[in-house]
């Protein structure tokens, strides 16, 4: 699935309370164990599903809020994808990719997204990075899936509409979230599956699960008429992620 080396997942803050801590932190509404537990309990069959741990988790991490503000290189990604197209749209390929620093004459369409991973995800420090990293790898994979499937020319990119600039962010924005699920509760599954067939299936549950969710976010017409009306990109994609965690926290 591309996530980190095992570890034991997050915990729950055990009196560790921070230098500026004014007396007023409120603990998240499900804990980080009962997350690990509920979860758990799904792998082995016995209760729960994906939609109860997705649910968990956004608490545990602090409920949407919180979550919108530990996604920083997720959301920066997506407006990173979302520039790049709009950059396209106006401005032509040769421009955009110029600007960016892509090389891009005598590049198959394959070398050219592989190169536009690190114009999305420029680092991979930290576990959040990383998973930023893997979504960004997944959106070029479809950019060039799409441009294959429908026999595109690099110069092609000049006239694409919007429908592939939707499925590429639909597929980094989908891809992120289910990662961060899955990265921090891979444990779990290492833990308390030793059917690899199960563990899979709870994957891909997981998968389709945050995936189905994303899909219908993103047909929200404020959120797409930020988005696609290339005026408040930002504005629009930390929308599209608050709604996703908060549609997510709500089930």
């Amino acid at each position: 699935m591309g996530t980190s080396s095992s570890h034991s997942g997050n915990k729950d803050n055990k009196g560790l309370l921070p230098s500026d801590y004014d007396g007023q932190q409120s603990k998240p509404e499900v804990s980080w164990q009962a997350t690990k537990t509920g979860f758990s309990k799904y792998i082995n069959g016995h209760g729960g599903s994906v939609s109860k741990t997705a649910k968990n988790y956004v608490k545990a991490a602090g409920g949407t809020a919180g979550l919108v503000n530990s996604s920083k290189s997720g959301i920066k990604g997506a407006i990173n994808i979302g520039k790049l197209f709009s950059n396209i749209q106006k401005q032509g390929y040769q421009k955009t990719f110029d600007d960016l620093g892509i090389e891009y004459q005598g590049k198959s369409a394959k070398e050219i997204c592989s190169g536009l991973v690190n114009y999305i995800s420029d680092s991979a420090d930290s576990k959040e990075d990383s998973v930023a990293r893997i979504a960004a790898v997944n959106a070029m994979s479809k950019m060039y899936e799409y441009m294959e499937n429908n026999n595109l020319e690099l110069q092609s990119l000049d006239k694409v509409d919007n429908e592939l600039m939707e499925q590429v962010l639909g597929t980094y924005v989908e891809c992120y979230i289910w990662g961060r699920i899955l990265n921090d509760l891979q444990y779990c599954l290492e833990k308390y599956s030793d059917d690899i067939d199960r563990t899979m299936k709870v994957e891909q549950e997981m998968k389709d699960y945050v995936s189905s969710k994303v899909k219908t976010t993103f047909q929200i017409k404020e959120i797409r008429d930020k988005i696609f009306g290339h005026h408040s990109i930002e504005d629009g994609i930390e929308a599209l992620y608050e709604k996703c965690y908060s549609v997510l926290e709500d089930m």
